[in-house]
């Protein structure tokens, strides 16, 4: 293949899952509550506007004030319930990340050190180093993140499963579906300013870069080596007048 029409080929597009947790009250009870209050709102603003709508001189029942208040407590009540103060999760190509207030903590595949399964908790737990350089432990409890738990598993064991501490038949570990979570698309790699995995070496300039499919490790154009660290072959990567320096 000639070096324009390989340099002319499109990126992979990147995608990830993003996972809102469950409430930890039992739905019954949320619905229970949430029914009353709409019961409560819908009676008391019928006694306190009614006979205006029906042109009556009647005036507004003397209850109706206390009912509206008591319905919107309810109403409130049902949403502080039925509303999880668990972080969201995204799992995709870029790695594992807990987002918090608009703001995305993410740890990528390559940065993973271990992902572990705890059968009695029935709970995951990810260590890692997030972008900044923090070591990070995400804990997601698959009561609360069940999707979001089974999809980090499929997609670890894909990428990088010598780091995955998890039984085939783990205790307790949810299944994932095709239509679990948000599908959302991700920019690509920014490669720019970091160091090639192999030589530590700067990346200066976007095409000088070379990216693992794998687990996004990052490697200098002629520093790539046949096999990454993730297992993955990356002699794909290799231009045909790109000497191969690295892992002589």
């Amino acid at each position: 293949m000639a070096k324009g029409a390989k340099r002319s080929k499109k990126p992979k597009q990147r995608h990830e899952r993003r996972f809102i947790p469950r409430p930890t009250t039992n739905p019954n009870i949320v619905k229970a509550l949430g029914g009353l209050a709409a019961a409560a709102l819908g009676a008391g603003t019928w006694a306190q506007f009614g006979h205006g709508w029906i042109d009556s001189e009647l005036p507004p029942y003397s209850f109706a004030p206390a009912l509206l208040a008591a319905g919107a407590v309810a109403f409130g009540g049902a949403v502080w319930l039925g509303t999880s103060g668990e972080a969201v999760v995204r799992v995709g190509a870029g790695g594992v990340g807990i987002e918090k207030g608009g703001a995305v903590t993410r740890v990528a595949w390559f940065a993973v050190e271990r992902i572990v399964w705890d059968p009695e908790r029935e709970a995951l737990s990810v260590d890692g180093v997030d972008e900044l350089g923090k070591e990070q432990r995400f804990t997601f409890a698959a009561k609360i993140h069940p999707a979001a738990v089974a999809w980090l598993v499929k997609e670890a064991r894909a990428r990088i499963p010598d780091r995955v501490d998890v039984p085939d038949e783990a205790r307790g570990l949810p299944e994932g579906r095709p239509e679990d979570g948000e599908i959302l698309p991700m920019e690509a790699v920014q490669v720019v300013g970091k160091r090639c995995a192999a030589t530590d070496r700067i990346i200066a300039y976007e095409p000088d870069a070379r990216v693992c499919p794998r687990c996004e490790r990052v490697y200098y154009k002629l520093s790539v080596p046949e096999t990454c660290a993730c297992g993955a072959t990356l002699t794909g990567l290799h231009a045909p007048e790109e000497a191969v320096t690295s892992g002589a």
